[in-house]
């Protein structure tokens, strides 16, 4: 039996590749489930002609610098705070994910994770605790900074973030965008289906601990779950299986044609959904 120590999706597409005749065991640790940045790049440019973009930065209890942007302008219906997926930055991907929002008439506030892209991590760990620490304290801080509603939209990666955040506080609402149930379903889906009889994933403890559908159970707000017909790292059966979990009526699931895992928010149905979401249309 083969082993290999999981740091990106391409190692593990890599390790399954190259175990197709020997069983194999991808070592995934929590540390590693966290995105590292391997280099910056440029600044955002321009989202929409009648949003105004602030740089945003906070010194979290740990001396970390959590920065991020707030687009917006007057006016808007909500403000949605964005935690992004994994190897998503603000500068390489902002405009992308902010136009969405832009269409939707709402302002959008994201950061980048501690030690990626803008944000520094001072030496400080990338891990599971430090990660759930920061988003409950921008949380926070975008909270004073908001009038009106403040939905908290996780994609990816961050929909774990997202959900974990709202078994703690009372937002007012919550959209998983490409989303799961579990740590172990989301690396499971990292590994090329004709490889899968051949490789075993095995998690940490802490990512043991990753569930979507425990944090649900702990927040009793209204919650939509996105996901594109297509989508291939988070399909579709996985956030139906989340969806089905949550015992309450306050929910809405939108499966979205002719959409991948990056892409369900470019089409007109996802929008339509999202506003009738806010709008009490469970």
């Amino acid at each position: 039996m083969n082993k290999y120590s999981l740091t990106t999706p391409r190692l593990l597409l890599l390790a399954s590749v190259l175990s197709l005749s020997a069983c194999t065991t991808v070592n995934y640790t929590a540390q590693q489930f966290v995105p590292k940045d391997p280099g910056k790049i440029s600044l955002l440019p321009s989202v929409a002609p009648a949003y105004q973009l602030e740089n945003l930065e906070y010194k979290q209890a740990d001396g970390a610098i959590s920065r991020g942007v707030y687009i917006r302008k007057p006016g808007v219906d909500f403000t949605v705070l964005y935690f992004m997926g994994s190897g998503v930055r603000i500068d390489a991907n902002g405009t992308s994910f902010a136009k969405a929002f832009t269409e939707l008439n709402a302002n959008v506030i994201s950061f980048d994770y501690r030690g990626f892209g803008r944000s520094d991590s001072n030496g400080k760990p990338h891990s599971l605790i430090e990660l759930e620490s920061d988003a409950l304290a921008l949380y926070d801080y975008a909270r004073k900074m908001v009038p009106g509603r403040l939905v908290v939209h996780g994609h990816s990666f961050g929909s774990f973030v997202a959900a974990r955040l709202a078994s703690k506080r009372a937002v007012d609402a919550l959209v998983l965008e490409g989303t799961g149930t579990t740590a172990l379903a989301y690396s499971d889906n990292m590994v090329p289906w004709f490889a899968k009889p051949f490789v075993k994933i095995n998690l940490d403890e802490e990512l043991t601990a990753v569930d979507n559908r425990a944090a649900l159970r702990n927040y009793a707000g209204p919650v939509l779950i996105i996901n594109g017909v297509n989508d291939v790292q988070t399909p579709a059966a996985t956030a139906r299986e989340l969806f089905a979990s949550i015992p309450r009526s306050n929910k809405r699931y939108e499966e979205v044609a002719n959409a991948g895992h990056m892409n369900a928010l470019s089409k007109p149905e996802a929008l339509k959904a999202y506003r009738d979401f806010l709008n009490g249309q469970f």
